[in-house]
């Protein structure tokens, strides 16, 4: 499908928000069905992963994959299509990233992220709506008002014009106040009930949380992924090619050093030390070949 289709196909927002977080800017919109959801791009670029990575990887887990929507998204360029994650499936996708397996340097983004992320992002909603709420009455003077006096009958008609003018500003700040009053009780309601919509969610989405890390364990640790198992094949490539070493030898040594009987068993975390253990053969190979 041509990027100009995907745009056209995409959910048109009812609004859209650069939100600041921790350092990082998140973009968010709310759709037309109340939904909440965060644009993937903006999610992975504060955490330093590869988008099309991940879009892969929710797109494998059917719970996650019913969260993700495509939004079209209010760029410097134009509109484009983007994918973006609901918020009641958002926790799931940020609490399978492993705080233990990412680099240093970015560990306390993905605790933040996996801490505040959800809550700050429904709260910013939560609140613009409630204050974007109408009030259709004119401003009530802080100071109240008193009616004014009645002149008597030997007054000048110029007081009673002022009179009356004066009794119609009166009559008008009492009608405001009484429009105010009711105002400010639809206000209060509708926060309240706001107030338990979003509790009531937020409850609900801790619970997905909870049901997912304690799935991940269960699971335990995951094997190398596609994008490291390719790698894997290009790094074998290129020792074949500079030593001539055959295809099984060099897989061979592979699973023997990491105790697997499939390179694709190991286990992801321990990606660093396979790339490792490519590099120190290749630069050998390149010094022997160089002489």
């Amino acid at each position: 499908m041509s990027d100009d289709k995907q745009t056209q196909n995409a959910l048109i927002p009812v609004e859209q928000d650069a939100i600041p977080f921790y350092g990082h800017e998140l973009v968010a919109v709310r759709l037309a069905d109340g939904r909440i959801c965060a644009v993937l791009r903006w999610l992975c670029e504060g955490l330093s992963l590869e988008a099309t990575a991940q879009i892969r990887r929710i797109r494998r887990q059917t719970v996650l994959a019913e969260g993700l929507v495509t939004v079209r998204i209010s760029t410097e360029g134009g509109p484009q299509a983007m994918p973006a994650l609901s918020l009641d499936v958002l926790p799931g996708w940020l609490f399978g990233i492993d705080e233990a397996r990412v680099k240093p340097e970015i560990k306390h983004d993905v605790i933040v992220f996996q801490r505040e992320c959800v809550k700050v992002l429904a709260a910013h909603f939560a609140e613009k709506r409630h204050s974007a709420m109408p009030y259709s009455g004119s401003l009530v003077p802080a100071e109240p008002m008193q009616q004014p006096q009645r002149p008597s009958q030997e007054a000048s008609r110029a007081e009673w014009i002022a009179y009356y003018q004066a009794m119609a500003a009166w009559m008008q700040w009492q009608d405001d106040v009484d429009k105010w009053r009711d105002s400010m009780q639809t206000r209060q309601d509708t926060l309240e009930q706001r107030q338990d919509e979003l509790e009531s969610r937020m409850e609900g989405v801790e619970e997905l949380s909870r049901m997912f890390v304690e799935v991940t364990e269960r699971l335990g640790p995951a094997t190398l992924t596609p994008e490291h198992q390719a790698t894997v094949k290009r790094m074998a490539q290129r020792l074949n090619e500079l030593a001539g070493f055959a295809y099984a030898k060099i897989y061979g040594e592979l699973n023997q050093a990491f105790h697997v009987g499939r390179y694709s068993d190991i286990s992801d975390d321990r990606w660093a030390e396979v790339a490792e253990w490519f590099t120190q053969r290749i630069s050998a190979a390149e010094r022997r070949r160089s002489r």
